[in-house]
C-alpha cells in the first residue's frame, strides 16, 4: 500500500482519529489519536493509533496512554509529531518515505496563535517534504467536492469528535467562521452517563459509541419499531459484571440534550451569516461533513432546524483527509489556497 507513492498527503489530525489519503489512492488509514508512551520519558514511545489504543485501562503503572490532540489542539508536540510520522509510514509503506512526500494536515479554525505554533512545529518534526496547514472547512469542501471557487457564498458544517466548525466559504477562502467545542464524543459521553443513571451499568466510551452506531439517531423512534440490544457492563452498585437490555429509545433519550445543544450552536453561528450571503445560502443549502455527520437523520434534523436543504456525502468522515490530499496534489490549487489565506505554508 502506497509503497512507490511520492506524491501527496493528506492528513486529518483529529482529536479521536488520525485519517491520511494518499495521491491516487484515496483513503488508506484511519485509526485512533493515541500514543502509549513510558510515564517519566514520553520520548519512548511504545506504540501509535490501535495498537495504542488496545491497552486502554490496561496501561501498567510506569506506562501511559496518551491523546496528543484536543479539541484540535496539539498538547504535546514531540507526541503528536510521533503519531503523525509512524502513522504516515504505516500508510506510505516504507520507513522515511514520508520525506518524498508532499504533506498537507488540517488545522481547526478555533486555534490561537500559540495553538497554530505548536501545531506548525509538530508537522516540521514529522521530517515531510514541504509540509502546510489547511484550514478545516476548506479540506472538508474540497474533499466532498463543493465548489468553493466563485463569489456565491455555501455554508460548509464540519462535526468533529470535539469541535464543530459553521463556515461560510467563497473564492476559495472562509468569509466568516464560527468553532464551537462541542461534537459527537459529547454524544458518547452523554450514553455513558445515561446507562449509568438509568440502567446502573457502567460501560466505556468505546462501548457508547457503538451503540450511538448501532442504535443512536436523531429522529423520533416510532414505538413499533423499536430495536433492543443486551448490554454489558460492570454494576454501577456491586462492581461487578452485569448485563442490562438498552432499546433505541434509551439511546435516543440520552443523546437529545447533546444534540440540541449541538444544533443549536450551528443554527446561532448560521444566524450570524453576513446579510449579503444569505441569499446565496437559502439557495445552494448547506453541507455537512466529519465523523459526527454519520449520525442517522442528523441532516434532516439539521435542515429542519435552519430552514434550508442540507446535503451530506457518502463517506464524511473522510472529506477532510481527502480535500487536504488535493491540497498537496494539485499545485493550482495550492496556489489559489495560499493566496486566500487558506492554506499555509511552513
Amino acid at each position: 500500500m502506497g509503497i512507490l507513492s511520492t506524491g501527496g498527503m493528506g492528513l486529518d489530525l483529529g482529536s479521536a482519529n488520525v485519517t491520511i489519503c494518499l495521491q491516487n489512492e484515496g483513503v488508506v488509514l484511519r485509526e485512533p489519536s493515541y500514543v502509549l508512551s513510558m510515564r517519566d520519558s514520553t520520548e519512548d514511545v511504545l506504540a501509535v493509533g490501535r495498537d495504542a489504543r488496545q491497552m486502554l485501562g490496561r496501561t501498567p503503572k510506569d506506562v501511559s496512554l496518551i491523546s496528543p490532540v484536543n479539541y484540535g489542539a496539539v498538547g504535546d508536540i514531540n507526541l503528536a509529531a510521533a503519531l503523525m510520522r509512524t502513522l504516515s509510514e504505516k500508510a506510505l509503506g516504507k520507513r522515511r518515505a514520508i520525506e518524498k512526500n508532499r504533506l498537507v494536515v488540517s488545522f481547526s479554525q478555533g486555534l490561537t496563535r500559540v495553538e497554530l505554533d505548536a501545531l506548525d512545529q509538530a508537522v516540521r518534526l514529522t521530517g515531510a517534504r514541504r509540509p502546510a496547514l489547511l484550514r478545516v472547512p476548506i479540506a472538508a469542501a474540497l474533499g466532498a467536492e463543493v465548489p468553493i471557487d466563485d463569489a456565491r457564498g455555501c455554508l460548509m458544517i464540519v462535526i468533529g469528535s470535539m469541535t464543530t466548525e459553521v463556515a461560510i466559504l467563497t473564492l476559495n477562502g472562509v468569509a466568516a467562521a464560527r468553532t464551537a467545542r462541542t461534537g459527537s464524543l459529547a454524544i458518547d459521553e452523554a450514553i455513558m452517563r445515561y446507562i449509568r443513571s438509568e440502567k446502573g451499568l457502567i460501560i466505556g466510551q468505546r462501548t457508547a459509541e457503538d451503540l450511538k452506531i448501532d442504535l443512536g439517531s436523531a429522529r423520533d423512534i416510532p414505538a413499533d419499531s423499536e430495536t433492543e440490544v443486551s448490554l454489558r457492563g460492570r454494576d454501577a452498585r456491586t462492581g461487578k459484571p452485569n448485563t442490562v437490555t438498552i432499546t433505541a429509545r434509551d439511546v435516543r433519550r440520552a443523546i437529545l440534550p447533546p444534540l440540541k445543544a449541538l444544533v443549536e450552536q450551528i443554527r446561532e453561528a448560521f444566524e450570524n451569516t453576513p446579510a449579503e450571503m444569505a441569499e446565496d445560502i437559502l439557495e445552494r443549502g448547506a453541507f455537512l461533513s466529519g465523523g459526527g455527520a454519520q449520525l442517522e437523520g442528523l441532516s434532516e434534523m439539521l435542515g429542519e432546524t435552519l430552514g434550508l436543504p442540507v446535503t451530506i456525502g457518502e463517506t464524511p468522515q473522510d472529506d477532510v483527509a481527502r480535500g487536504a490530499c488535493l491540497a498537496a496534489s494539485d499545485d493550482k490549487l495550492n496556489d489559489k489556497l495560499a493566496q486566500s489565506g487558506c492554506l499555509l505554508g511552513l
